[in-house]
């Protein structure tokens, strides 16, 4: 046996034995840890963009999806918590549970830093948190000091305002209506509002309309732990035969598309793609670049925002993102992946959602006879 591995035979197969095992490493599928995945973990989206709607159609659709971004800014910064509710149901979520999770110091935080906050009058808070209704105002700080400075002249002494519960001011309609936003919320902590950190976020007034980062910790919630969490169980592989740029005049065996044109859609006028093999069920079948091709997106009245298009993809990881080819490089075989994000709004009024617009974010590179989920 030693004679054997000393001979020129035996070398030529140890060797040829390490490179198989090599090659078989290189060549297996590589599957995204979503465990490790957060949206602070996400690159700077790189193009600028907007969502933009008139004033009367903000009134009519009584929901302000308006906002913009541009190069470089994080992604926690453009997406809102009603645009991410259908996917990951972030809207059960309790302050108390996203600190939990990502073993969040509550004390290096101020109400300012709780976006939702600013949405609130005394009415809703009340509404939100029920359990505030025998508790006096004069004992939680926040509508001590709006009460004092709106109805008393910014004194304590004399106001008989203060004594009175939670419940009894919310049944007069001008004082239930107070913001909270009149204040100076970075002097007060979270725990001046009982009841406010197990409250889950859905019983806030105008939830759907915070930033993530405006919700302390949020960002850093990994995919895994949402109550809708991502998985990986369902996902296929299969291997980039070929890479195609624009040159190529068409594309006819398209695995690519959109929820509501379907993910079959061909392509005709220069398509640059990727040819799919290693895997029978997709032989020679074909995912387009949405730098080629953009395809019907969105549904309900929000279907219309991004002119009703967003790029072809596909949606290996759920309904939360798109997964969408960008660059194709025909020279070295190389191959770019973003991710695409929508706005959704899903209150007591179903607006809808609108196409995948919002992006792109960088997200994985690929080379040929890598394998790629679809």
């Amino acid at each position: 046996m030693l004679y054997f591995f000393m001979t020129g035979w035996g070398i030529f197969w140890v060797l040829s034995f390490f490179l198989f095992a090599a090659k078989a490493q290189a060549d297996t599928p590589f599957i995204p840890n979503i465990e490790e995945m957060t949206f602070s973990t996400f690159p700077p989206i790189e193009s600028d963009g907007s969502v933009v709607i008139s004033n009367q159609d903000i009134n009519q659709l009584g929901f302000n999806p308006n906002r913009s971004w541009q190069k470089g800014q994080t992604l926690d910064t453009i997406i809102q918590l009603g645009d991410i509710s259908e996917g990951f149901g972030v809207e059960t979520f309790t302050l108390n549970e996203i600190k939990s999770l990502v073993n969040l110091n509550f004390h290096q935080f101020s109400l300012k830093d709780f976006g939702i906050i600013q949405f609130q009058t005394i009415s809703s808070l009340f509404d939100a948190i029920p359990n505030l209704k025998n508790k006096k105002i004069k004992t939680i700080p926040p509508l001590r000091d709006l009460i004092k400075d709106t109805q008393c002249g910014g004194q304590s002494q004399g106001c008989n305002l203060l004594n009175y519960s939670v419940k009894k001011i919310t049944k007069d309609s001008q004082l239930a209506s107070l913001p909270l936003n009149q204040l100076s919320l970075e002097q007060y902590k979270f725990s001046d509002i009982p009841g406010l950190s197990n409250t889950e976020l859905k019983e806030f007034n105008q939830w759907q309309q915070v930033y993530l980062s405006e919700i302390p910790g949020l960002n850093q919630v990994s995919f895994a732990d949402f109550p809708n969490s991502l998985s990986t169980d369902s996902i296929e592989f299969a291997q980039i035969d070929i890479t195609f740029s624009e040159a190529e005049y068409e594309s006819l065996k398209s695995i690519s598309g959109s929820y509501q044109e379907g993910f079959n859609k061909s392509c005709t006028g220069g398509c640059s793609h990727i040819e799919l093999g290693g895997n029978p069920l997709i032989l020679g079948k074909q995912w387009i670049s949405g730098n080629s091709q953009k395809v019907q997106g969105g549904y309900g009245i929000l279907s219309s925002l991004f002119g009703g298009v967003e790029p072809t993809g596909r949606h290996p990881f759920g309904d939360v993102f798109k997964v969408v080819i960008g660059d194709i490089d025909e020279t070295t075989g190389t191959v770019e992946t973003d991710l695409y994000f929508r706005v959704c709004q899903k209150g007591w009024i179903d607006l809808g959602c609108s196409p995948y617009g919002i992006g792109p974010i960088p997200f994985m590179t690929f080379k040929e006879n890598n394998w790629i989920f679809f």
